[in-house]
C-alpha cells in the first residue's frame, strides 16, 4: 500500500473510532464455551460473590482474540454500571506493581498477558496477592497468557496453583475462512460492505494472522473515507 499517498489525502472530519472490542464484533468460531463463560461472568457482577472454581484463565497463541475478549467483558461490565479493570502486564515497563497493591473492592479484575511477568518474583508476589485480596471480596478475575499456567514459567508455585484451579479454556486459532468471516464481520460493524470477493483478495495478498488483516481494515476504512470510494479491487489495488 502507498503510505505516502494515503498520508496526503484530505481526510473527512467524521472520521470513524476505531472499533471498541465487544462480543458482538468477536468470532466465535470453535470457541464458544469459553466466550459464553465470560460473557455469563461479566454479565453476574453485582448479583452474587464469584468464587475462584468460576474465575477464568484464557490461553492461546497471538491473534486468538485475548486481549479483544478481556476488553469485551470489561466493556460489558461498565455497562452494567460497574467499574471493572484491565492491566496489560506486557506494558509492565510502564506501570508500576502498586497498580496490583492498591486494587481495593473492584469487582472486575482482567489481568492480560501474565506471562509477562513470569520469572519475577516480586509482580508474581504481588498477582499473588491481588489473587487472595479477589477471593476474600468474592471478586472475578480473568487472567490471559500465551501458554497455560503450569507452562508459562512461573516461579511461584502458589500462583500458578492458584491460576490452574478455575477455569482453565485454551481458545482456538480462526481457519482462514473463519478468518474471511471475521474481517467481514468487523467491516460490516463499521458500516464498511465487504465483498466475499474483496475478502478473498486480501487473504491472498497480505500477512493472514489477525493483527495484520485487523490494523489493514483500520487502515482501509481511514482510505475509502479519504477518498470517498467502495472498498472494491480496483480500488485496492489503487493503494498497493
Amino acid at each position: 500500500m502507498n503510505r505516502e499517498s494515503t498520508r496526503r489525502a484530505q481526510l473527512p472530519l467524521n472520521l470513524r473510532l476505531r472499533d471498541a472490542s465487544s462480543f458482538e464484533n468477536y468470532l466465535v468460531a470453535r470457541n464458544r464455551e469459553p466466550v459464553e463463560r465470560l460473557r455469563q461472568a461479566a454479565h453476574s457482577v453485582g448479583q452474587a460473590p464469584h468464587s475462584p472454581a468460576s474465575w477464568l484463565y484464557l490461553w492461546g497463541e497471538p491473534g486468538t482474540g485475548k486481549t479483544h475478549l478481556l476488553e469485551a467483558a470489561c466493556r460489558a461490565v461498565q455497562e452494567q454500571g460497574n467499574a471493572p479493570l484491565y492491566v496489560a502486564l506486557a506494558e509492565k515497563a510502564d506501570i508500576t506493581i502498586a497498580l496490583l497493591e492498591d486494587i481495593e473492592q473492584v469487582p472486575f479484575v482482567c489481568i492480560d498477558d501474565v506471562d509477562a511477568i513470569a520469572g519475577d518474583r516480586a509482580w508474581e508476589a504481588a498477582l499473588f496477592a491481588l489473587y487472595e485480596r479477589l477471593r476474600a471480596q468474592g471478586g472475578m478475575l480473568v487472567v490471559a497468557a500465551r501458554n497455560s499456567p503450569s507452562a508459562i514459567g512461573l516461579t511461584l508455585a502458589d500462583l500458578a496453583t492458584r491460576l490452574a484451579a478455575g477455569l482453565v479454556y485454551q481458545l482456538q486459532p480462526l481457519t482462514d475462512d473463519e478468518k474471511l468471516a471475521a474481517l467481514r464481520l468487523r467491516a460490516q460493524r463499521r458500516g464498511l460492505e465487504m465483498t466475499q470477493e474483496v475478502a478473498n483478495y486480501l487473504l491472498t495478498r497480505f500477512p493472514r494472522d489477525t493483527h495484520s488483516l485487523f490494523a489493514l481494515l483500520d487502515r482501509l476504512d481511514t482510505a475509502t473515507l479519504a477518498a470517498q470510494r467502495r472498498l472494491t479491487i480496483p480500488f485496492l489495488r489503487s493503494l498497493e
